[in-house]
């Protein structure tokens, strides 16, 4: 369940990256959570970090394939490296960024699949 949420998390994060210049157009009425701005980026991040490391944590002790939480690490510094805001564009935050969750969503659907047949093996 936590992999399906981080996955909704990660492409959430995706779909703002992608549609933010849009909705600032479209929508705005956000406030403080406007979608361009800082503070959405830290709500998504402190909701996808702890999620996905229960997730990642719990999966890896399932199956034991260190190449989905790796996979998952790399995603995440990725997104920690776009948020911590080093000299680059908002168009290179929103490729880094993106990079980072999609590399985190395929870690999570991974660790779902390697779950599953984990699972099945265990039964059968």
């Amino acid at each position: 369940m936590l992999d399906r949420l981080a996955v909704f998390l990660s492409g959430l994060c995706l779909l703002h990256c992608l549609l933010a210049p849009a909705l600032v157009t479209l929508v705005p009425v956000f406030g403080w959570l406007k979608p361009g701005g800082e503070s959405f980026h830290f709500l998504l991040f402190f909701l996808v970090f702890p999620t996905s490391l229960v997730a990642l944590s719990a999966g890896y002790r399932r199956h034991r394939e260190l190449s989905v939480p790796l996979l998952g690490a790399a995603g995440l510094a990725l997104i920690v490296l776009a948020l911590i805001a080093l000299p680059i564009s908002s168009v290179e935050e929103r490729a880094v960024t993106s990079a980072g969750g999609l590399l985190l969503a395929a870690s999570h659907i991974l660790n779902y699949r390697r779950c599953r047949v984990a699972r099945q093996a265990r039964t059968a």
